[in-house]
């Protein structure tokens, strides 16, 4: 499958899970939006494929404020895709690379070339997130937590809590 077809996949699973979520807990959608701390209009969009992606907050606040967790959500709704890490090949570095790399980075783990050789996110998309303006799918967060050793919705966690979505008049 190509990316755009998985990232459809994504929307159609994270819809119906939205959804088994909201029946299961018998709630209408403005008491589960209530709930969940996602706007009514943002979960009427979700269940009816009106958006272009996952957003990390939807799925984060969705999966933990319905009594989920990460681990359950991501099985459900990143069902067609692995979290089978890969193993790094690094590129070779110029001497002063060299030097950086044990003086600079943290014991050489985490590093950008690393993250990107176990997670196999395309390097134009990690740049993306990391110095640019680019903010990370759900799948793409949870495929970094466990390159990185943490466990599902760990990192997400923190990022939510200290990076919260400002409300804006439409939502």
């Amino acid at each position: 499958m190509v990316e755009k077809e998985l990232l459809q996949l994504d929307l159609e699973n994270f819809s119906k899970y939205v959804e088994k979520r909201r029946l299961h807990l018998n709630l209408s959608k403005q008491k589960f939006a209530e709930i969940s701390k996602v706007s009514t209009g943002e979960i009427t969009k979700i269940i009816n494929l009106n958006k272009k992606g996952v957003s990390l907050q939807s799925f984060y606040n969705i999966a933990i404020n319905s009594g989920d967790t990460i681990a359950n959500a991501r099985d459900s709704v990143y069902s067609h895709r692995t979290f089978e890490l890969k193993i790094p090949v690094l590129r070779n570095r110029t001497q002063f690379g060299n030097y950086l790399a044990k003086n600079i980075e943290v014991e050489g783990k985490n590093t950008f070339e690393i993250i990107q050789a176990k997670t196999n996110i395309s390097e134009s998309r990690l740049t993306e997130i990391y110095y640019k303006n680019g903010a990370p799918d759900p799948y793409e967060l949870l495929l970094i937590e466990k390159a990185a050793g943490k466990k599902p919705g760990e990192m997400m966690k923190d990022y939510i809590e200290k990076h919260p979505i400002k409300k804006t008049i439409e939502d």
